[in-house]
Parts: structure tokens; C-alpha cells; sequence
């Protein structure tokens, strides 16, 4: 497959990655995605990372192992930073072969998937990159109706989100004791004996030994307890956005351009 054939669906693909950010798998940020590599179908099959600002070569990141957010224009890989940082790198002047993907995926550990036909080679599309991107052509090989251009570039920053664990909060229930005094009212029966002088003749009754029983009662306190919902807790989470600011350094390029030419006549 050679990549100066570009359909307009690739066009679409390589523009929607172009410039997210890429973590590894503890969302330490590894770089940007510089490159985008896709099959016959117009599928992502790589991604090429160029990892720190000073950087020639970009490391090739099988697409399987990434989990794109378009929402945060990122990319999560599913490997270390350490593991991703010592990966298989390219740059213009290196082909990507069958034999350098085999190398890239046993390098992961990962298993290619087999095809009838002979993986393509990826070469012509850096050729063409390397024309576009060296910098100051070779004087030496100018005609006089060529053209030189330089090409400027400058760092863009560009800022994102992620969620990470605030803090949290618990809720207990405690068992506390407190000691209650309420007064109850209770009655309660009391014997008063009274003896009253009585005259006259007793009746046919016959003297002898008896005895009468008076019960005497009282009310008894009876303490009972139960349980009774007095207070309910809610706790609810809301989203609250704020503004906050990022600075950071970034660094652009200037072109400078000196005349040295000298003309016969004196003229410069």
C-alpha cells in the first residue's frame, strides 16, 4: 500500500488523531501522536508517537493497544512508560517492513494477524514526508527557478482533563448511651382502720376466731423500649465546574535570513 494514494477517508482518520495526546497506563503523558498508519480499508493499524521535544524518531504503537477519547482528544496505551520508551522507533529514512512489524509485535507481545497477502511497506509515504519536512533544501542541487522553503514551527499547547481520586467521604453510625429521667404518675392503695364505739345487744353471731383479707393494690411501673426513625442523612454528589489556570513554557522557531551575495559593480 503506498500512502501518496490517499482516500478521502484516510484524509478524515489522520486529521481526527492529529495532535492527541498520548498516557500510557497510568495516564503518564508519553507524547503526541506525529504519525498515523492505516491498512487497505483505510483502517488505523499504527500510531507513531514522538516521545520528548527534542526528538528524531517516534515509536510505532500497534492500534490494538490503544483506547482513544475523542471527547479529550487523548489516547491510553495499554503498556508502561518505562516499556513504551525503550519500544521499537522509525524515522524517515527507515522502512517499515514486514520484518520491522513482526519486530514491533513481539516486542508487546502481541500476535499479528495472519493474512494471505504480503504486508505493505510503508517507505513511500516517508519519502515523501522527508521532502516536505527537512528544512533548508541543498543549494548545491537549486536551479534557477527553484524554490527554497524553510519551514517554521512552534510548540501549540494544548490542555486536557482527567478524573483522579479527590478524597471521599464516610458516614457512621455510632451507638451512643444517655441516661433519660421521666417522672411517671402511678396510685397506689393505702388501709386506714378506724373503730367506732358501737351499743346494744350483739347479735345471734357466736363469739369465736375469724379472719377477713383485704387485698391493697398498687400501679407497677413497666419500662419498654423500641426503636423510632428520628433524623434521616442525605448525601448527594454534584458536579461543580470551575476555571483554573495553565501556564507553561513553550518554544516557537524564527527564521533569520542573511544576504551574502556580492555583485560585480560594487553592488550588493
Amino acid at each position: 500500500m503506498e500512502r501518496q494514494a490517499r482516500t478521502d477517508k484516510f484524509t478524515e482518520v489522520e486529521d481526527r488523531y492529529a495532535g492527541y495526546i498520548v498516557y500510557d497506563q497510568h495516564y503518564e503523558k508519553m507524547g503526541n501522536v506525529d504519525d498515523l498508519f492505516v491498512d487497505e480499508n483505510d483502517s488505523p493499524q499504527y500510531i507513531g508517537v514522538k516521545m520528548g521535544f527534542l526528538g528524531t524518531r517516534s515509536t510505532l504503537i500497534p492500534f490494538e493497544m490503544v483506547r482513544v477519547n475523542d471527547a479529550r482528544q487523548t489516547i491510553k496505551v495499554a503498556a508502561d512508560k518505562e516499556t513504551l520508551k525503550n519500544g521499537p522507533t522509525f524515522d524517515h529514512e527507515r522502512e517499515i517492513t514486514p520484518e520491522f512489524e513482526n519486530e514491533v509485535y513481539s516486542y508487546y507481545g502481541l500476535k499479528r494477524p495472519s493474512t494471505t497477502q504480503e504486508s505493505p511497506t510503508y517507505a513511500p509515504y516517508y519519502t515523501e514526508q522527508s521532502t516536505q519536512t527537512t528544512g533548508v533544501a541543498n543549494p548545491t542541487d537549486m536551479s534557477n527557478e527553484d524554490e527554497v522553503r524553510v519551514q517554521r514551527t512552534e510548540e501549540e499547547l494544548r490542555v486536557g482533563t482527567r478524573e483522579r481520586k479527590a478524597g471521599s467521604i464516610r458516614v457512621r453510625k455510632r451507638v451512643r448511651t444517655d441516661h433519660e429521667r421521666i417522672e411517671v404518675p402511678t396510685r397506689h392503695e393505702e388501709i386506714s382502720v378506724e373503730r367506732v364505739p358501737v351499743e346494744g345487744e350483739a347479735s345471734e353471731t357466736e363469739i369465736g376466731e375469724d379472719e377477713i383479707v383485704v387485698p391493697v393494690t398498687e400501679e407497677e411501673i413497666v419500662v419498654h423500649k423500641r426503636p423510632v426513625v428520628k433524623e434521616e442523612v442525605r448525601i448527594r454528589k454534584e458536579v461543580v465546574e470551575d476555571t483554573e489556570v495553565v501556564e507553561e513554557d513553550v518554544r516557537r522557531e524564527e527564521v533569520e535570513v542573511e544576504d551574502e551575495t556580492k555583485r560585480r559593480g560594487g553592488g550588493h
